[in-house]
């Protein structure tokens, strides 16, 4: 009997010495099931509205970024060492071609002491325009307009690793 609580005893001061690690490893298994915060979240839209556009014909995919409080991600003409500006490139498909580079908004210009340098970026908002070439041959009816977007977001202390996401629209092809 004396064994069995010495045992016992042993347990509880192992449980009690684990409890504040464990309360300490609580939250980054929160953060790494989670994973790193998502300050951007993309979005995609179509000019014109309708979503229409006719075989070798044209339209404008806005690709729009709203950027969360406090970060902001870099501008497309960013040419500094450093920093991964946004670049916007539409999926390989028989449908869809960029017709041009993409226009952006005129960028904040300022010291970046995490690079030691001054970068171009955008907070809050900003959307970039995709000129859309549709192929003549291109068949009649729905088909998915892929553009991928590779970005960084930084925060003044951190970045975050550089990201690529994928946005799409629905794309009615007319004859």
């Amino acid at each position: 009997m004396h064994l069995f609580s010495s045992d016992a005893t042993r347990g509880r001061a192992r449980a009690l010495f684990l409890l504040p690690v464990i309360a300490v490893l609580a939250p980054c298994s929160t953060w790494a099931q989670q994973g790193p915060p998502q300050p951007v979240k993309w979005s995609v839209a179509l000019e014109p509205a309708a979503g229409q556009a006719a075989a070798g014909g044209a339209l404008v995919a806005v690709v729009t970024a709203a950027i969360g409080e406090g970060w902001h991600v870099y501008a497309p003409d960013e040419s500094n060492v450093g920093p991964r500006p946004v670049t916007l490139t539409i999926v390989t498909n028989p449908v869809f071609s960029a017709a041009g580079t993409f226009d952006a908004p005129e960028p904040e210009r300022e010291m970046d002491p995490a690079f030691d340098q001054i970068t171009a970026s955008y907070t809050e908002k900003a959307a970039f325009r995709l000129p859309v070439a549709v192929a003549a041959e291109a068949p009649a009816g729905p088909h998915a307009l892929e553009i991928d977007v590779s970005f960084q977001a930084c925060d003044g202390n951190i970045c975050l690793p550089a990201k690529a996401v994928r946005v799409s629209a629905i794309v009615t092809v007319t004859r």
